[in-house]
């Protein structure tokens, strides 16, 4: 089993199977925010359009998917002083890995096509890349065919905003999800914290009847027969150690499953496979 260095890859490409170059012209930040305030980028196959600059401070980012394929939104930081070319040419170099001078800043993670997502992230000023990791059918991360776009967040008047209260809150440590109580049915507003020592994100998966985590994960497994035995509905991508991000999410009874698919800094694992998983009833 081969194992990107960012999560998801194993999971999405058979979700790929069984379901373009960014716009150039700059938008304003204005022109491209919901009237519910969020900030808006379109996904396609393979690219994003959307604001080339933010302000600095909490920000709502709502993701529309309008491409065939599943797409996110991770927002990765640079650091010493890399630029957008360098990051370029980092994954042109090597597309199955990203470079060791980004700082995971979450975004709201896959959702299918037609579908909307949102995450409320903190983005402090400077330079960033905002990418697709889910790889395609082939098992090409997005990013390496185009799907990746510049973002400067700065120059401008700090969004004074406040982080949406939580209904509950999610806390991760080297390898588990800790509930601050049980998830409840209809739209809820989740804090993910990273209490642990390497990138977590959160992936949540509805479960169809009588699946398990494991049978999703399996089901997805190269050589595997049959349907997926679950959905995407819902989640954050990677943050870092002391970050914290707010999603919200609309929980129909049933039982639902958390996954990080991160792979571990050490052993190059993914994370579930060191027990990162959960499993939850919805009432």
């Amino acid at each position: 089993m081969r194992y990107a260095v960012f999560g998801l890859t194993l999971f999405l490409c058979a979700v790929v199977v069984s379901q373009s170059a960014c716009a150039g012209d700059r938008e304003s930040v204005a022109a491209r925010r919901g009237v519910d305030g969020a900030v808006v980028f379109v996904a396609h196959d393979y690219g994003f359009t959307g604001p080339d600059r933010l302000p600095a401070g909490l920000t709502t980012v709502r993701i529309v998917n309008e491409g065939q394929d599943l797409h996110h939104i991770q927002f990765l930081k640079l650091l010493q002083g890399k630029s957008a070319t360098d990051f370029r040419a980092a994954i042109a170099a090597d597309p199955s890995r990203l470079p060791g001078w980004v700082q995971y800043a979450g975004g709201p993670n896959a959702h299918s096509a037609g579908r909307q997502a949102f995450a409320t992230v903190n983005l402090t000023e400077g330079d960033y890349m905002l990418i697709c990791w889910i790889p395609d059918k082939n098992g090409v991360p997005h990013v390496a065919l185009g799907m990746q776009k510049a973002l400067s967040v700065g120059g401008g008047k700090a969004v004074k905003a406040s982080r949406p209260t939580p209904s509950i809150v999610i806390k991760q440590v080297d390898y588990q999800f800790i509930f601050s109580r049980p998830v409840e049915s209809g739209l809820q507003t989740i804090d993910v914290v990273n209490h642990g020592a390497q990138p977590h994100e959160v992936v949540v998966v509805k479960l169809f009847q009588d699946a398990t985590v494991r049978d999703v994960i399996a089901s997805f497994e190269p050589g595997a027969s049959g349907p997926p035995r679950g959905e995407l509905v819902s989640g954050i991508t990677a943050i870092d150690k002391g970050s914290r991000v707010t999603f919200t999410g609309k929980f129909e009874p049933g039982r639902y499953g958390l996954i990080c698919f991160v792979p571990d800094a050490v052993t190059g694992r993914p994370h579930f496979l060191h027990g990162m998983t959960t499993e939850f009833t919805v009432e």
